[in-house]
């Protein structure tokens, strides 16, 4: 009995010591490398195989960890194939990662609701832009950073102030509202999501504190989002910290602007009427230039006469009204983390000097990002904050500067607050107010705010099983904003006089938005499923004030109490609420079949209670070929082969609050005298309005060719938008004027293209050409109760069967050979009854060509933007033709002469060349010629060379020796270096645009700028 006892108790022993012995843990330090370049991999993942044990590697590709001394090491990094490590004893390793052939099946992406998703399950275009590919013409608004660069998506600047706004679209225009939203936001824009959480605008985010941005093209691929994501979503991923030592990233970037591309302006003939010469004249109808000294404007009060040089310079004076811009970025960066949590801290300090003097802007951004697991629960956090401030002058200057002759000498004009220059109001040359001195103008008239904006959320995931988990996401936008626009009062009789005013006005918004996610994945063999179930709540409530005085006593002193007659001012209260359930369940088979169903219903407020409520579905599939078809897999040409195809139907309502309400409001003198009395709208807000619905398919396909080494990828688009929401003309025996109706349709067909590819891809050099193409063909298929044509602005339209928007203008009358037909009585080329429907305001065409050439530690990197099909149209120009500074109006001498290639219509209605009546070629004349808009119009056709970035990263032999500086770089960046444009553009760069308008650029517009400069980076 004794014996069984000891030897049971030895077999324990024994089984204790070799149980010790199996659970001995060691130390392991690492590093891995890239194999092809040796370069460090920060942020691999390194897990122990058969347990969930896992680090990251740090900034340096290092890493850390304990694990039991037989233990196996699984590396893996996105874009390079995952390699295992057996320790065998070891307890220090170097990893070399080999790039993964089949890197697009292994792309992640940020889909709808902020989650990452393989791409290989997407049935619709995504296209990520990466933070150093955004960051290359180191932009200041992070929408300027990806014009050129994705396939579908158009963006246009409005001018070149301090704070200019962007018009962005994608594939094209769904709606024929051009109303804002509550929240600012364009009908026909994306959705932003920052870090899963929609917000109106990213306009002030810091560039540099992105990672990357997921373009999600159109409402297939953001289904979740209904209305919102009609036009598509621009997924916004923040950076984040990382496992390993801490991080410090100090970068400045400074740039300079400057003007290019005036409008091109007659040298040959100075101021004055008719061709005698008028020292008091701003048009440019005297007598040609003799380069001789000659009197201009008045005596001044010291009894002086000015004088100046009736003569133009080599280079064009209206430069002179302009400076150089400076733009300053100042960053710095703090990121690290450990195994449980990371965070990252950036602020970033923006000031911008305009081109225009005394316009500028600054901009403070502070940013936290943060992570920690707790267990089970995984939470998240992000706040950022803006402070940005502005003072400019609003449409003044530039309105003047073109339309004075070529020989005025803008410098005389600074110095005009004082009483003996002839830049002062009083002695100014000119006594016509549309005209007075630019620099006047400039400083007297000027529109300031402060804005701050605060942005962030929380968001908190927990895993009830490895199966099932759940997600809470809140987040908050918010803007408070203070304006002040003031006109300083100058004090002068007549056309000189300016009164003062004062308008100040605060703005605040705030969004709340919410969602509650659950999510449930399961295997079932080679089947795997997951099913989403969510629900969003939204909240949008806006305060608008101004109050203002347009006749202050004393000049400098914006005080609306110090006034004459009575203030003006208003106050605005508006509140939207949205509310939405939907789903998402997604089925795959053996890694090479998708199939993914959406559902969404979304509460509005701002329809009727009986329509508020609308549901949408839609449907998606991806193949990936070369997983599914032997032949494939095992081809040394095909590395990845996909192909993909939706269906999705959106319901979008851009209405704005009450608008569906008849709201009445006062008027002065109704009924009559000082009684009071209301009124109601003239538009009828017709209660039974319903969502516009769009209906999407798209198809498309993704190559990967010679072990990605060439990459293709196209799709082709079609969506038709129905029950437009817009306001109809009714007769006036209803009541009212207009109605909002529940009609017309419009169409859009995309096709898009991109090929991307390594042309050299060696170990220390290598050279990537990339290409996207588009083609959208936007067209109105129907309007209302017949109607053929809907006027949107100017000479902009609505027209069935054709693109839009279309440009429609008034043209010469024209024989059937396209000859313009003379009045035989004055000269006059004769003005056609019917108005010319000429084309789409929008380029059809689109492309964008990126070349990254890297060579040791230099690299460029060039970005081409070219679009063609379009055209546009300046009301800069017939103003030329009035004042005299138009080329054209010099062609003929300005003598009379035969207007070429013209006929004049005989009694019976046939036409004989014209080769005796002449055209008057005075000032008459060309006024009217400047009055036909076919003169004032020009294909927008251009090709430029929209980003340039030359930058060279020190040597790590240059910076051994010492631990405090990890990398350094110094690099030079310029934009807009270079345009081609269509012969006949004299007008300027047409992807200028005035307000939110198509193809339009006003004489109220900033023109463009060029910038260069330098940037340095230097990493601790």
């Amino acid at each position: 009995m004794n014996f069984y006892k000891t030897a049971q108790l030895l077999l324990l022993l024994l089984l204790g010591m070799s149980c010790s012995l199996v659970a001995q843990r060691v130390s392991v330090t690492g590093k891995v490398l890239d194999q092809n370049s040796g370069e460090p991999l920060a942020g691999t993942t390194i897990l122990v195989r058969g347990t969930s044990e896992a680090t990251l590697t740090d900034a340096n590709g290092a890493f850390k960890i304990d694990v039991a001394e037989d233990a196996v090491l699984v590396a893996s990094f996105i874009g390079f194939e995952t390699h295992e490590v057996a320790l065998a004893g070891r307890s220090s390793l170097t990893i070399s990662l080999k790039e993964n052939v089949n890197m697009l099946s292994e792309l992640i992406v940020t889909g709808a609701l902020g989650i990452r998703r393989s791409s290989k399950e997407l049935g619709a275009s995504a296209q990520v832009v990466g933070g150093d590919n955004l960051n290359q013409g180191k932009v200041i608004n992070p929408l300027t950073g990806l014009s050129g660069k994705v396939s579908g998506l158009r963006i246009n600047m409005y001018d070149s102030k301090v704070d200019p706004e962007i018009q962005i679209s994608l594939r094209g225009m769904r709606s024929l509202s051009r109303s804002n939203g509550i929240d600012g936001r364009n009908p026909n824009a994306p959705i932003y999501v920052v870090d899963g959480v929609p917000i109106p605008s990213i306009s002030r985010l810091n560039p540099n504190d992105i990672e990357s941005i997921t373009v999600l093209k159109g409402a297939n691929a953001a289904a979740l989002y209904g209305s919102e994501g009609v036009n598509g979503a621009l997924m916004i991923t923040t950076k984040s910290g990382q496992k390993g030592k801490g991080r410090v990233t100090i970068s400045n970037t400074t740039t300079f602007s400057q003007v290019y591309l005036l409008p091109q302006a007659q040298t040959r003939f100075g101021q004055g009427i008719n061709g005698v010469y008028s020292p008091a004249e701003y048009v440019s109808w005297g007598p040609e230039f003799d380069g001789t000294m000659k009197d201009f404007g008045g005596v001044l009060p010291d009894g002086s006469q000015p004088q100046m040089l009736f003569a133009a310079p080599t280079t064009d004076n209206r430069l002179g009204m302009f400076q150089t811009g400076l733009n300053q970025q100042n960053d710095v960066s703090f990121s690290g983390g450990d195994e449980n949590g990371t965070y990252f801290l950036s602020s970033q300090y923006v000031k911008i000097k305009g081109i225009i003097p005394g316009d500028e802007s600054d901009r403070i951004n502070l940013r936290f990002n943060g992570t920690r697991r707790f267990g089970k629960l995984n939470t998240s956090y992000t706040v950022n904050y803006a402070h940005f401030s502005k003072s400019m002058t609003p449409d003044g200057p530039w309105i003047t500067s073109y339309q004075l002759p070529a020989n005025i000498d803008f410098s005389q004009f600074k110095d005009w607050r004082n009483p003996l220059s002839i830049g002062n109001p009083l002695n100014y040359f000119t006594a016509i107010s549309g005209v007075r001195n630019p620099f006047f103008l400039a400083e007297n008239f000027r529109q300031n705010a402060q804005q701050q904006v605060l942005n962030g959320k929380i968001e908190l995931d927990y895993s009830f099983t490895p199966w099932l988990k759940a997600i809470y996401r809140v987040g908050l936008y918010s803007l408070s904003e203070e304006t002040r626009n003031t006109t300083g009062k100058f004090a002068a009789t007549g056309t000189r006089n300016v009164n003062g005013a004062v308008t100040d006005g605060t703005n605040s918004y705030r969004r709340l938005n919410s969602d509650f996610i659950v999510t449930a994945t399961k295997d079932f063999g080679k089947f795997n499923t997951r099913l989403l179930l969510g629900q969003n709540l939204r909240t949008d409530d806006k305060k608008s004030t101004s109050i203002g005085s347009s006749n202050l006593l004393y000049p400098d002193l914006f005080n609306p109490d110090s006034r004459t007659g009575e203030l003006s001012g208003s106050v605005a209260l508006t509140q939207y609420r949205a509310a939405a359930a939907y789903g998402e369940f997604t089925a795959g088979y053996d890694n090479f079949l998708y199939l993914t169903f959406t559902g969404r219903n979304d509460w509005v407020s701002v329809l009727s209670p009986e329509n508020r409520s609308y549901f949408y579905p839609g449907v998606s599939a991806s193949f990936i070929a070369s997983e599914a078809l032997d032949f494939l897999n095992k081809s040394n040409t095909i590395s990845f082969a996909k192909l993909y195809a939706s269906w999705n139907k959106t319901g979008n309502v851009t209405l704005t609050p009450y608008q569906l309400n008849n709201a009445y409001s006062q008027a002065n003198g109704f009924p009559f005298g000082n009684i009071i009395g209301f009124y109601p709208s003239l538009t009828n807000p017709n209660p039974s309005i319903k969502p516009e619905f769009v209906t999407s398919f798209e198809t498309g396909f993704q190559l990967g060719l010679l072990n990605n080494r060439l990459n293709i990828d196209g799709a082709y688009v079609f969506s038709e938008s129905n029950g437009q929401i817009f306001n109809a003309n009714v007769s006036r025996a209803t009541g009212y004027n207009t109605a909002y109706i529940n009609a017309g349709t419009m169409t859009n067909d995309v096709v898009e293209l991109g090929i991307s590819g390594d042309v050299i891809h060696r170990s220390k050099l290598k050279w990537n050409l990339g290409f996207n193409f588009t083609y959208i063909n936007n067209q109105v298929k129907e309007l209302y109760d017949g109607a053929t044509s809907r006027q949107n602005f100017r000479q902009s339209y609505a027209i069935i069967g054709r693109q839009y928007p279309t440009l429609i203008v008034t043209d010469y009358e024209r024989d059937p050979q396209g000859r313009v037909v003379i009045d035989a009585a004055t000269g006059n080329p004769l003005v056609a009854a019917a108005a010319d429907t000429v084309g789409t305001l929008v380029p059809p065409y689109q492309m964008g060509i990126s070349s990254s050439f890297k060579w040791k530690g230099l690299s460029l990197g060039l970005q081409f933007d070219w679009r063609m099909g379009g055209w546009m149209y300046s009301e800069t120009i017939p103003r030329m033709y009035t004042a005299g500074t138009h080329p054209a109006t010099v062609a003929y001498d300005r003598q009379p002469f035969i207007y070429p290639n013209s006929v004049i219509k005989t009694e019976d209605g046939t036409y004989e060349p014209n080769t005796s009546v002449y055209s008057a070629g005075d000032r008459a004349y060309w006024q009217r010629q400047g009055a036909v808009q076919s003169n004032t119009m020009a294909p927008s056709n251009f090709f430029k060379l929209r980003e340039l970035n030359l930058s060279y990263n020190l040597p790590k032999a240059l910076l051994g020796g010492q631990r405090f500086v990890r990398e350094a770089s110094i690099g030079f960046v310029a934009t807009n270096l270079f345009i081609i444009r269509h012969k006949d553009n004299d007008q300027g760069d047409p992807e200028y645009l005035y307000n939110n308008t198509d193809g339009y650029s006003s004489f109220r517009q900033v023109p463009p700028y060029r910038t260069y400069g330098f940037n340095l980076n230097v990493s601790f």
